[in-house]
């Protein structure tokens, strides 16, 4: 059973966020999430899921800790898009830049997008460190993995087994994300906000 699946309808091709506007949404998914859970520790996957666990941590009040974890696919060459290009796009009309977004979308999840079997790497210092926290914190431990967005869900499933696969017996593993961006994702998140939204970060390249 899922949590509250309280989300916001689906306003436009995409929804802008600005900084305030994140600790907003990022408040309103803790506040969601804190309905029926309380989680121990936050797993924020890297790089915008990272962002999104320390401002809902911010939005708790409280001392939670913040864990991140890089999981990346084995064959994808991380490629930050250029200076100029981001120079270009910020001197287009908002209206044709968010067209650009719903079709690099479309062809990024175009047939589903990556296989579930595809190796993905995780970084070791950062398992290690979470290693050193699932042994600190027993069979009851209550742990929610976060990320910005899920698009096929591949990243996020190969996180859940991980981490299923490292914790305890008995500990209470859920996840959290801002949106979900395509209809039928290979893996739900417990709690979203956005529901068939694209959605524009602080950190995005078009931001």
């Amino acid at each position: 059973m899922r949590g509250n699946l309280q989300t916001k309808a689906r306003r436009q091709d995409v929804v802008t966020l600005d900084r305030s506007g994140f600790e907003d949404a990022c408040a309103d998914l803790m506040a969601q999430v804190t309905q029926d859970f309380r989680p121990d520790a936050l797993i924020g996957i890297r790089t915008g899921g990272f962002y999104v666990a320390e401002a809902m941590a911010r939005s708790a009040g409280s001392a939670l800790p913040v864990l991140p974890l890089t999981c990346r696919r084995a064959s994808t060459a991380i490629k930050e898009k250029s200076g100029a290009f981001k120079a270009l796009v910020a001197r287009l009309p908002r209206p044709l830049v968010d067209r650009l977004r719903v079709w690099e979308h479309a062809m990024l999840t175009r047939g589903g997008g990556t296989e579930l079997g595809e190796p993905y790497r995780f970084d070791p210092d950062e398992l290690s460190h979470l290693d050193r926290w699932l042994s600190c914190h027993g069979r009851g431990a209550s742990l929610l993995i976060v990320d910005d967005a899920v698009d096929t869900g591949a990243t996020l499933a190969h996180v859940m087994e991980a981490v299923a696969h490292r914790a305890p017996d008995g500990a209470d593993i859920r996840s959290a994300v801002i949106t979900v961006t395509t209809p039928q994702p290979r893996i739900s998140p417990w709690y979203r906000l956005y529901d068939q939204q694209l959605c524009r970060f602080p950190w995005s390249f078009d931001a």
